[in-house]
């Protein structure tokens, strides 16, 4: 049932959809545009290409390999994706492993709209999709290599299907049961567990507050639905722990961590309430709004309960989950993007309700919403002014006139939004900056960002380690770990980790296994007997042919009196804007070394 007022004129023929269409073609800009131009850059979306390569590779589909060791930590369906488009289109780059995440995000975005038709008509649909398509964080996570954008589909299908059932005006029925089964299954092969609570965290308060929890409990109880839900969440972790038992562990620890559950310390610990606001902007003001919408009682639907419990929806979507997510000992920004689509459909209501309050001269909060619009559209003139100080800090070298091109075209988007928004324009007011934030994503993924290329990604010094290396050595020692993306661009190479230098499973496994609460998590450096005598060994049994290692640079400082007895220098990366490498040519017989003491 609408709870805003649907200011979008119906008119006959295709006319009618020129908004949705218009939003649909800006959506496939942004998420689709420039989307390979840009080498892998985070270590979520190296990791994830390695294993993708590894998979089709060297066929390992059930657990992929990367540092040597097995990735067991996070389940395998985006994986999976990538690895059979790959094959498909034999090709496997930047694109082909970000093309899954991108479809994603178009439908997430799409589900967003369908279901806040549900919840207040067309015209919270149609906010609600540019909202999502405009908010940085959902479409930096749903253009690279991940988890998060293909959680946000599934969780949005689930809850869309819940929704489906809840509604007042329900059709019911075992379809939308095995839907919403489905995709909490699909979403369980994403990220585990992490669906559950979401899900869990939305409709259970939702059913309880609108009073109709025995939907709820028939919803779970399906027994078409959950059996769909256990054929595919069973489906990979049930041969993995055969094949390997200490999968278990693995996935407890990782787990454990995460949650603060377990006495494993991280260094990347957060305080996600601090870092929220940013998460959600630009549509702070708005948000803000909508997270007050529940509580408040000069609504004009304050006494329809079925208004009413329609906010609460979207609210126990974005911020009941946020608040479990505060409790958590490590909880990463990209934690919320399966929630963002809650948030858009929140902010959405709430600016909606803003708009009608301020055009409506008899309405008694009129000055009120007239000032939170001009400050939400503030936010966006601020941004669009904070643009063209991005080169000078971050960009140097790149032509400040895109920068004011994307400033220009933000400021305006602003303005002429607000000019739409003062005459009745409702929902079409954010096209604007809709579309202006795809000029953005194609100035900034197709022109800016590749500029950092060669300090930010792997491909130059990939090719450069490929040339400096002898065409007959066809394998590269490793010590610990290296950045995920040379695994992807150095190709034709095996790289070997030293033996004993990389964990069995992860270092906060081999943590907990050893019940050693004083090993650090910060790699070999911070354990440098330990190391020096991992190193000591593996030299000594070395044989007598040349070898190259691998290292990254904070690695060889505190091995590097071990190692200069006994190699030379062939490389030593310097200007990088990640971790950078060394690449050692070790063809000496080492001398007679004193045993080093572990302490």
């Amino acid at each position: 049932m609408p709870i805003a007022g649907d200011t979008i004129v119906a008119s006959d023929g295709a006319r009618r959809w020129r908004p949705e269409a218009a939003v649909t073609l800006l959506a496939g800009v942004l998420f689709l545009g420039c989307l390979g131009s840009v080498e892998l850059w985070g270590k979520r979306e190296q990791r994830l290409a390695a294993e993708v390569l590894d998979t089709v590779v060297d066929g390992r589909w059930l657990v992929a390999r990367i540092q040597g060791r097995p990735r067991l930590e996070k389940p395998p369906l985006p994986r999976w994706t990538a690895a059979a488009l790959a094959v498909v289109s034999g090709r496997c780059d930047e694109w082909t492993v970000r093309l899954p995440g991108a479809l994603a995000a178009l439908g997430t975005v799409g589900l967003t709209y369908l279901l806040g038709r549900r919840i207040g008509g067309r015209s919270l649909g149609l906010c609600a999709a540019m909202v999502l398509c405009t908010t940085p964080l959902f479409i930096s996570e749903s253009r690279q290599a991940g988890q998060d954008g293909p959680l946000a589909l599934y969780t949005t299908l689930a809850l869309y299907a819940a929704y489906r059932i809840l509604e007042p005006a329900s059709e019911g029925g075992r379809r939308w049961a095995i839907v919403f089964h489905v995709g909490l299954g699909l979403g369980f092969l994403c990220k585990g567990p992490m669906i559950l609570m979401i899900v869990g965290a939305t409709i259970v308060p939702y059913a309880i507050l609108a009073r109709r929890l025995g939907r709820v409990v028939r919803l779970l109880a399906n027994p078409w639905g959950a059996s769909a839900f256990l054929a595919l969440a069973l489906c990979w972790p049930v041969p993995v722990w055969l094949a390997d038992p200490n999968a278990v562990g693995v996935w407890i620890t990782e787990m454990g961590q995460k949650t603060g559950a377990l006495p494993i310390a991280h260094r990347e610990r957060s305080h996600f309430l601090l870092e929220w606001p940013v998460l959600v902007l630009p549509w702070l003001v708005a948000g803000l709004s909508g997270v007050i919408l529940p509580f408040r009682r000069d609504r004009d639907d304050a006494t329809d309960e079925t208004a009413v419990a329609a906010v609460w929806f979207p609210w126990l979507w974005s911020i009941g989950t946020l608040l479990l997510l505060s409790t958590w000992a490590v909880a990463k920004p990209n934690y919320y993007t399966p929630c963002l689509p809650g948030w858009s459909l929140l902010a959405g209501m709430a600016w909606l309700r803003l708009d009608r309050l301020a055009l409506d001269p008899e309405a008694k909060g009129r000055r009120r919403a007239r000032v939170a619009m001009l400050l939400q559209w503030g936010v966006w003139l601020a941004i669009g002014a904070l643009i063209p100080a991005i080169p000078g800090r971050w960009f140097a070298d790149v032509a400040p006139g895109w920068f004011a091109t994307a400033a220009v075209a933000l400021t305006a988007a602003a303005v002429a939004g607000a000019w739409i928004g003062r005459r009745g324009g409702g929902a079409l007011a954010l096209l604007p900056v809709t579309a202006a934030t795809a000029l953005g994503v194609v100035i900034g993924y197709g022109v800016i960002a590749p500029e950092e290329n060669a300090t930010r990604g792997h491909r130059d010094v990939a090719g450069r380690i490929d040339r400096l290396i002898p065409a007959e050595i066809d394998t590269l020692s490793f010590f610990h770990e290296l950045d995920e993306g040379l695994w992807f661009y150095l190709r034709g190479r095996r790289l070997a980790p030293v033996p004993g230098s990389q964990p069995r499973y992860s270092d906060s496994y081999d943590r907990l296994a050893t019940a050693d609460s004083r090993i650090p998590l910060d790699g070999p450096g911070r354990r440098i007997p330990q190391s020096r005598k991992i190193l000591a060994d593996w030299l000594d049994r070395r044989p007598g042919a040349a070898e190259y290692l691998l290292l990254r640079d904070k690695v060889y400082e505190p091995l590097a009196p071990d190692l200069d007895r006994v190699a030379d220098l062939v490389f030593r990366e310097s200007g990088s804007k990640r971790n950078g490498l060394i690449l050692l040519r070790i063809n000496h017989a080492p001398e007679p070394a004193a045993e080093p003491v572990i302490r």
